[in-house]
């Protein structure tokens, strides 16, 4: 059920672009609204609990019940609608092609537009007069959105089926609209796992040898922002051999090798999902 959850899934994303037709976020809101209402609001943890885990909860008990009432196959009605919720808003890759095609025609203005859209709500100001900072940024943004979009859900889908998937989405949303510390912990524990097998994958689909030094000396980190390792790690899954990444030039072939790098990743989770598939 898991793989041919994820294949059809993959499927539709390929067919439409996105998720979009079943990415709707207005019970969310109103829900989120109707918390602010409530007591708990007073104490910002149980917020956060009640916004993300107890959908999450919700939905675990449904797939129990279905699997108990019914059976096992009939979870896949429900793990890939919540699959395809679950994954990143807007169609990532022609946003990065929109921003690369900007930065050819040497359009700053166009391409800081388009930067700020790949950053969504976690917008960096950029100097359109910048281009090596854009293109820092750019990269940067590619390598968290990427993996947020995409990967962190398979991986909690993976992990913990389709109620692990839906509470890293929920997640996500609550962050976007809330200003409580508490839920950047929490994403940041989320996505912790996700980042350092993220990196081995880039190195597997990539550089192996500048990532893979990457990854391990990255595996025991507590201090960085999840955005900071995937940054650093992808950089050494392009090429990039120098240690520290901040003062590092970022063009904009390293920006076209990314989606690439993506695509040989999300092949490799496919064929190593399949063949744990196969032996189970």
């Amino acid at each position: 059920m898991t793989f041919l959850s994820v294949f059809l899934v993959l499927v539709l994303v390929q067919w439409w672009g996105s998720g979009a037709p079943l990415q709707k976020d207005g019970w969310f809101d109103r829900y989120l609204h109707w918390l602010e209402q409530r007591p708990s609001r007073a104490w910002p943890k149980l917020q956060l609990l009640l916004a993300v885990v107890v959908p999450a909860l919700v939905l675990w008990l449904l797939t129990w019940a279905v699997a108990e009432g019914l059976s096992q196959g009939w979870l896949i009605f429900i793990a890939v609608p919540v699959l395809l919720y679950s994954l990143g808003r807007g169609d990532f890759s022609a946003e990065v092609q929109a921003y690369v095609e900007a930065s050819e025609r040497e359009d700053s203005v166009s391409a800081a537009r388009h930067l700020a859209a790949l950053q969504g709500n976690a917008v960096e100001d950029a100097d359109p007069e910048d281009w090596a900072s854009m293109h820092r940024q750019a990269l940067k943004t590619i390598a968290y959105r990427g993996c947020e979009r995409m990967f962190a859900v398979l991986f909690w889908f993976l992990v913990l089926g389709p109620a692990g998937a839906l509470m890293y989405r929920l997640s996500v949303l609550y962050r976007e609209r809330s200003e409580s510390a508490q839920v950047h912990r929490w994403l940041w524990l989320m996505e912790w796992p996700v980042v350092r097998v993220m990196g081995f994958t880039w190195a597997m689909a990539g550089n192996f040898d500048s990532c893979f030094f990457r990854c391990q000396r990255d595996l025991g980190d507590t201090r960085q922002g999840t955005s900071v390792l995937l940054y650093d790690q992808m950089l050494g899954a392009l090429g990039r051999t120098e240690p520290e990444p901040a003062d590092s030039a970022v063009d904009l072939d390293m920006i076209r090798a990314s989606q690439p790098l993506y695509s040989r990743s999300l092949l490799l989770w496919v064929c190593v999902l399949a063949l744990i598939t196969l032996l189970a």
